[in-house]
This record gives C-alpha cells, structure tokens and sequence, in this order.
C-alpha cells in the first residue's frame, strides 16, 4: 500500500498531545507509526519526557522542539527520555511521527536522554556508502538493498510512505518496526 502522505485520505481523529494546549488530527499508518496534523497556534508549554524514543519527518510547516526549529524535509530523533522543554507550530505543521515504544509522557524538570538527538535535512545530507543510520530503528538510503522483512518506508522528496520488502529507486527513508 502506498500512501502520499501530503494528500493522505486516512481516517483521522483528535488527540490532545499531553502537556499542550490544542488537539492535533492524527492518523494511524501502521504499528507505532502516525501522521500527525498540528493546528496552527499549536504549543506544549510542559516540561516532561517520552518513556519510549521518538522519531518523525516534517513534512509541511515548521516545529520547533526545545529550541530547535523542524523544517518540511527534516528528520528528528528524540531518545527514550530527553527532555522537551517546549514545543511550538505557530504556522501549523504536518509530521509523520513514530515511536520505539508506547508513547507514555511523563512531565518532569529532570530527564536524561538514553542517546544523542538528531536533525537531519533529509534531501540534502551526504549519505555514506551503506546507508546513513538514524536512529537504532531507521536508516537513510541512497541505493535499493533487499530486506528480508517488510518495512516502513518513506520515499523522499516525494513523501510517499509504504510497507514492503523491496525498496523503491532514489532516496528512502527505511524504518523497521521494533
């Protein structure tokens, strides 16, 4: 199945991010994978940490994330506990967000994360040969390789998403489900 994921028709519901002040839309892909619409206005002033890592492409607007502003094109991981000091989407945004874990948040002053955070501008970074690790679930790939196992995938610029066993020409974002 083959989803653009700017013009996705999924079923969708509101969710109440939990420390921030306006429901976002969400819709369910596959396992812990989301697309996630944020209102304009959007914010979560609350300190806290997820239990579980958390990463996501920004696919539309911008997102700022204790201080570090997303663009459309750029891939985030956040680790198991790192602190979120604040969280913005004056414009709106549209992410497609996935966790390693249940998504439990848990406000708190003092979080430690279990690993370093990451912004990477997906269409432009220089990608190794092999592939360019991004977080313990996902790789950035440049050239098709076989899997013995389905994953989920994000065909960049296109921002197409599937899940499968056979990697599409160009570059591709490839998550494995923990």
């Amino acid at each position: 199945m083959l989803i653009d994921l700017l013009d996705a028709e999924l079923p969708t519901r509101d969710f109440l991010i939990p420390g921030s002040n306006l429901p976002v839309r969400r819709a369910r892909l596959d396992g812990m994978s989301s697309l996630v619409r944020f209102p304009p206005g959007w914010a979560r002033p609350q300190r806290g940490h997820y239990l579980a890592g958390e990463e996501f492409v920004l696919l539309e607007g911008e997102l700022s994330v204790s201080g570090i502003t997303y663009a459309a094109g750029h891939h985030g991981w956040l680790p198991a506990g790192t602190l979120r000091y604040s969280g913005a989407a004056p414009g709106g945004a549209l992410a497609f967000t996935a966790f390693a874990g249940e998504d439990t948040w848990v406000p708190s002053d003092l979080d430690e994360p279990d690993g370093p955070s990451l912004r990477t501008p997906l269409e432009g970074v220089v990608i190794p040969e092999g592939g360019l690790r991004l977080t313990p679930h996902s790789v950035l790939l440049d050239t098709p390789v076989s899997l013995g196992d389905p994953a989920e995938m994000i065909t960049v610029p296109t921002w197409t998403w599937e899940r499968s066993a056979l990697i599409p020409e160009g570059r591709v974002l490839v998550r494995w489900t923990p």
